[in-house]
């Protein structure tokens, strides 16, 4: 018999069991009061806390404290139940310690994802609720661990988990303020006198707009001509916006615009397409 195990006489199997039981119990119960105490502190912070963005940092703060406490429960309760079944630990703790050594040496990249997590959280990089993009990957992170960041990537709804130690360069679209931007093409021969009319008359119905009043941080700024294309001149239009709502503000001036063109006449101008009808 190894020498860190103390020997088990059959007249304390019944005890030992009932120790074991009395462990998870207890367990089970610290989970299910964590798992409360996170709850409750979540509905106290929607109360208590009015800032949008201080909210969801301290949301995601909350989760995060979770998922470690119950890590931390889970293997307190493994380490009593191996003592109560009379394993000595302590050569047990000596042996994980330097197998944690040698994994920590073949295991980098898991603990530069533990790093990234905790500059993550603890810098408010980003929070739930988020619309992020790494790379070229886009969309709404749903949850951050210390390992990873979960996200939604809209419309097809594709998960994206991405190691925090990998993330290296990201832009974060809701962060304080956002910018909606609709570029249209008109012919190159359009009057831009009439152009410029109709971007300002778009302009002033969406500023006009009951439905976009509270999304809007500034009246939208009719810029005009920005470039050209192969098959017409770039004009745009844009706003500065409530953070996430970029996206159904950027729909409504492209509406107004698209209209306020029509009525002046104005031609949208659209790539040619080369058919080619081939004789056999």
């Amino acid at each position: 018999m190894p020498g860190w195990l103390t020997p088990l006489s059959d007249s304390s199997l019944l005890l030992m069991v009932s120790h074991a039981v009395l462990i998870w119990l207890a367990a089970v119960l610290a989970l299910w009061a964590v798992r409360l105490s996170a709850r409750q502190i979540e509905r106290r912070l929607e109360q208590t806390v009015k800032e949008a963005e201080r909210l969801r940092r301290l949301k995601t703060l909350v989760r995060a404290g979770h998922s470690l406490t119950r890590i931390f429960i889970l293997v307190l309760a493994l380490l009593m139940t191996l003592q109560t079944a009379g394993v000595d630990i302590g050569p047990v703790l000596a042996g994980a310690g330097l197998a944690g050594l040698a994994l920590s040496l073949g295991a980098q990249s898991l603990i530069k994802d533990f790093i990234g997590g905790v500059l993550i959280l603890t810098e408010g990089q980003f929070v739930v609720g988020d619309v992020i993009r790494v790379g070229e990957v886009e969309g709404t992170v749903e949850r951050v661990t210390l390992r990873a960041t979960y996200l939604r990537q809209q419309p097809d709804g594709r998960q994206h988990v991405i190691p925090n130690g990998e993330i290296r360069i990201l832009s974060n679209l809701t962060r304080d303020w956002a910018r909606a931007v609709v570029d249209l093409n008109v012919a190159f021969e359009a009057d831009f006198g009439k152009v410029k009319r109709a971007l300002e008359s778009a302009a002033q119905q969406a500023q006009a707009d009951e439905g976009l009043k509270a999304d809007l941080l500034d009246a939208p700024e009719a810029v005009g001509w920005i470039g050209f294309k192969d098959w017409g001149v770039q004009v745009r239009l844009m706003a500065r916006t409530v953070p996430g709502k970029q996206w159904a503000v950027a729909n409504v001036l492209r509406h107004y615009a698209l209209e306020a063109l029509q009525a002046e006449g104005v031609r949208v101008a659209r790539p040619a397409q080369d058919v080619r009808v081939k004789n056999d």
